[in-house]
């Protein structure tokens, strides 16, 4: 079986792989995406490892999360694996564009769906679903990920905080975790609240 090297061929079959409902790129508003997650966490990411698909053709990158809260009224494990589509494998690197990445050590809030054959889960709505933890004067305050898959190779505009460092400043648009919770009890009970794009201005 013939590898595929980092193209946009390849992004493009890494993306066509997918079901139609994960590889549409659609902008959903903050209660429709909690409402459909299934689980709602926030965690560290501890380890991670990738590993390809029974037809050796796409790479799944399998991140495992420590759990230190889950959100909404659903409780589970201390911890979860998600599974996310790209990673680096025997000397390939494969990218799904747009996609979201976990990275080892990050903290974060994610919104979780299960995955087509229920062994894991995924990131649902894409960067949507993945929230950065940070700290606003000894507060912690979730981000929305600015850095996405395949960023670097569409010349995408560097982030406006450092990734490595916890501490942001007061022009990064950011939303209180007890906000975050509240919003998502609204979304869980069919309460159409604003998105949070808008709580974030």
């Amino acid at each position: 079986m013939k590898h595929r090297s980092l193209s946009l061929v390849v992004l493009l079959f890494v993306v066509a792989a997918l079901p139609l409902s994960a590889s549409q790129f659609i902008d959903q508003p903050f209660d429709v995406t909690a409402r459909g997650a299934s689980l709602i966490v926030r965690g560290q990411v501890v380890d991670s490892f990738s590993a390809w698909d029974s037809a050796r053709e796409v790479i799944y990158t399998y991140s495992t999360v420590r759990v230190t809260r889950y959100f909404g009224e659903t409780t589970g494990p201390d911890t979860l694996v998600v599974r996310n589509v790209g990673g680096t494998l025997d000397g390939y690197r494969q990218e799904a564009i747009g996609f979201p990445e976990l990275r080892n050590n990050e903290h974060v809030v994610l919104m979780l769906e299960r995955t087509a054959d229920g062994a894991d889960y995924s990131i649902r709505a894409y960067n949507q679903g993945k929230y950065l933890v940070r700290q606003r004067g000894g507060v912690e305050v979730l981000v929305s990920d600015p850095v996405k898959q395949g960023d670097e190779r569409l010349h995408v505009t560097s982030p406006r905080f450092q990734l490595g460092t916890d501490a942001i400043g007061d022009d990064v648009p950011a939303l209180g975790l007890d906000e975050f919770a509240r919003m998502v009890d609204d979304a869980r009970v069919g309460a159409h609240g604003p998105s949070t794009r808008n709580q974030q201005q």
